[in-house]
């Protein structure tokens, strides 16, 4: 048996379908991992949730400078990710998500807090601002207390004049009957 070293086995294996489960027939075989098709679906599905890449840059406000700083790489790799048929590693779509999703939970969060040239000075910088957010929400939550108490007090105030007043209006009916009954027996006796 003689091999045959002429014949392109990758063409015509993959003329039979025998290798549609790897890509990158023309760089070499390289075959796709129940992990590599799993993060491409979670890619997938990040990219429904979020956009494009560039939709992404805008929506953040961010220069493609900045972005390729947030993320840490080189501007050359966002603008080929930005070309057709080329895409961003899933941990690059991970990582968007994640600072998209950040950017929910806390608002006052800016890239300069992961761009910034001295992070511990931001970092200190934004928990001073949470630390006055809490400080001011527990001055509230104290104000609202006071408010309640001087609330309950004068509702019990209140009742109480009520009461009174209720007493007090149905003593002077009664009296005024009485004292009616009264009229009216001696305006019967001199009649």
């Amino acid at each position: 048996m003689e091999i045959e070293t002429e014949r392109n086995p990758t063409r015509e294996a993959n003329k039979s379908g025998f290798l549609d489960g790897f890509e990158g027939l023309d760089q070499g075989v390289r075959s796709k991992t129940s992990s590599r098709m799993f993060y491409e679906a979670q890619v997938s599905v990040i990219q429904k949730q979020l956009g494009n890449l560039e939709k992404i840059r805008t929506d953040l406000g961010l220069s493609q400078r900045k972005i390729c700083q947030l993320l840490m790489v080189d501007p050359s790799a966002w603008t080929r990710w930005n070309r057709d048929g080329e895409e961003a590693p899933p941990h690059i779509w991970r990582a968007l998500q994640w600072y998209m999703t950040l950017q929910e939970k806390i608002p006052g969060l800016t890239p300069q807090y992961f761009i910034g040239k001295d992070p511990q000075i931001l970092h200190e910088k934004a928990l001073l601002k949470i630390n006055e957010e809490i400080g001011h929400r527990e001055a509230l939550e104290v104000e609202i207390r006071a408010l309640k108490v001087n609330f309950e007090a004068e509702t019990h105030r209140l009742t109480k004049n009520l009461r009174f007043y209720r007493v007090f209006s149905y003593l002077l009916g009664v009296s005024v009957l009485v004292l009616g009954i009264i009229l009216f027996s001696q305006l019967l006796r001199t009649v």
